[in-house]
């Protein structure tokens, strides 16, 4: 199933736009809530000084990917974290925590990516900064930049840049794809790419 960058759904508030390639908040698909353990992908721009005040999360692994400026997350466990591009922050909200997430820069506009996964499992609040790829459990989390690659059985691909090919489908930022089987992917950019276990 591909999702085209112009097909998503799209959210706008105080200083942030979001594009959903899954159902999310009042834009409901049944046939668009899940593909695994995968219950979203957002892509989110965040004016200088704006963002996400505090809420809640429980059960769920979110994945942060910065493609532009700086996030700054905040928890209820007293853990703050400033991610740039390059790192992939990795929340697991476990048994439940509030955090706020927001662009600390005065100057600078925040892009980021969002991915949610069904955690597998209660376990204790974390948080961790590293350079990708990780491995959650239920999935794991990976960039590919250039080059002819695999996808692993069951994935899900997002292109934050360049141009990339699968089969007779063409992939440009904002285009998504998911689904089962090793067909090659050839391109260069920057491909997320998750391996729905």
């Amino acid at each position: 199933m591909i999702v085209a960058a112009s097909d998503r759904f799209h959210t706008a508030f105080d200083g942030v736009q979001s594009w959903h390639c899954f159902s999310a908040g009042a834009h409901y698909d049944p046939d668009n809530v899940a593909f695994g353990a995968l219950v979203g992908v957002d892509e989110h721009h965040v004016a200088p000084g704006f963002g996400f005040d505090w809420h809640s999360h429980r059960a769920v692994t979110i994945v942060s990917w910065v493609v532009a400026g700086r996030l700054r997350h905040e928890d209820d466990g007293g853990r703050v974290r400033v991610t740039e591009p390059g790192q992939v922050l990795v929340q697991r909200t476990g048994t439940g925590i509030r955090h706020a997430e927001t662009n600390p820069s005065t100057a600078d506009a925040l892009q980021l990516i969002q991915l949610t996964f069904l955690a597998d499992g209660p376990t204790e609040p974390a948080i961790d900064a590293t350079a990708p790829p990780a491995d959650l459990g239920v999935a794991g989390f990976d960039v590919w930049r250039t080059g002819t690659v695999t996808p692993p059985a069951r994935w899900h691909l997002f292109v934050t840049a360049g141009r990339w090919q699968r089969g007779p489908d063409v992939l440009e930022p904002g285009d998504s794809v998911r689904g089962r089987g090793a067909v090659p992917v050839d391109g260069a950019g920057e491909l997320l790419v998750c391996d729905l276990r």
